[in-house]
């Protein structure tokens, strides 16, 4: 069976060469990315908020994963990364402890697209969440960020048309909308503490959230509610600078014409990936995991010394 996912369609896209080397040579680089660890950390907190002792018993397994990373894995993803994990996944769950949750998550699909010589050719993929209601389905997706997003880059978006034909070819319906689901993957900050005024600085900001000025209070034995709730008055604009959701309607004509370019290029990797070694070689160089591969290969060095130095197998699973 030949798989084909959305990210490896966007792989082929963004450069069939380094497609080359993670799906048919099956390299990856050794180490950890905080981005992508992050969000892999974070959906599985997620996939279990319904159980306080299933989201701690899921954190003591991500604390010692940390603890059992060499030194170089674990300068990547920074001393203070279960903290931070910790504290953004605490207020998320208050922000949004009055809302429904899902009736399923991480939902797993194949779909046959095709054969190829024999073999089955299946779109696979993992749903993060599928809602149940009166009015349709609707398609709940969590992303993680740096930078706000851009929202022609939310409603444009590749992901979210092949998700939904994915949810059409199994429920028989399309989704009404995806539920975009941001987090911030850097903390809000706490207030600067004055030690002449012995108070907490209420200058502007937009890194302050009303759940960090309280944490910050409750650290200096502030409990009073007059004192906790000034957090909500000077900064409660700012929680959705690292925190928002957005209802994005599924558009069928836009959902068929996307999933049309995703077949072609889905025939195209079944019949010339495994030979097709083009390198895009410009500004994506900067953030892929394969450079140092093609920096290698292109100035004459040691290309087999940097891969079994610096790469390992890719997982399958």
């Amino acid at each position: 069976m030949i798989t084909i996912s959305y990210s490896r369609m966007q792989t082929y896209l963004s450069c069939p060469y380094s497609h080359y080397l993670r799906y048919i040579e099956g390299i990856v680089k050794k180490g950890k990315s905080r981005p992508l660890s992050f969000g892999s950390d974070f959906h599985k907190l997620l996939e279990v908020r319904k159980d306080k002792s299933k989201v701690k018993s899921v954190f003591k397994i991500q604390k010692e994963s940390y603890y059992d990373l060499d030194s170089n894995s674990q300068t990547e993803l920074g001393d203070n990364y279960l903290e931070d994990l910790k504290t953004i996944f605490t207020d998320y769950m208050k922000l949004y402890k009055d809302t429904s949750l899902p009736d399923q998550t991480e939902v797993p699909f194949e779909i046959i697209i095709g054969k190829y010589h024999g073999e089955l050719v299946v779109f696979n993929g993992i749903i993060d969440e599928i809602y149940n209601t009166d009015e349709g389905v609707i398609i709940g997706e969590h992303k993680t960020f740096n930078r706000k997003p851009d929202m022609t880059f939310i409603v444009m978006n590749t992901q979210k048309c092949l998700y939904s034909k994915a949810v059409e070819q199994i429920a028989g319906e399309l989704p009404i909308y995806v539920q975009w689901d941001y987090i911030k993957s850097t903390p809000a900050q706490e207030p600067v503490w004055l030690d002449k005024s012995q108070k907490f600085s209420e200058a502007k900001s937009n890194n302050i959230t009303p759940f960090s000025w309280r944490r910050a209070c409750i650290s200096k034995g502030i409990t009073d509610k007059d004192n906790l709730k000034k957090g909500e008055d000077l900064y409660g604009g700012n929680i959705y600078n690292f925190f928002f959701r957005l209802q994005d309607d599924v558009i069928p004509q836009m959902v068929d014409e996307i999933y049309d370019g995703f077949l072609y290029t889905a025939k195209e990797i079944v019949s010339r990936g495994e030979k097709n070694k083009t390198r895009h070689t410009g500004t994506n160089c900067s953030w892929c995991e394969y450079k140092d591969i093609c920096y290698a290969e292109l100035t004459g060095g040691n290309v087999e010394y940097v891969k079994s130095k610096d790469y390992t197998e890719r997982s399958k699973a």
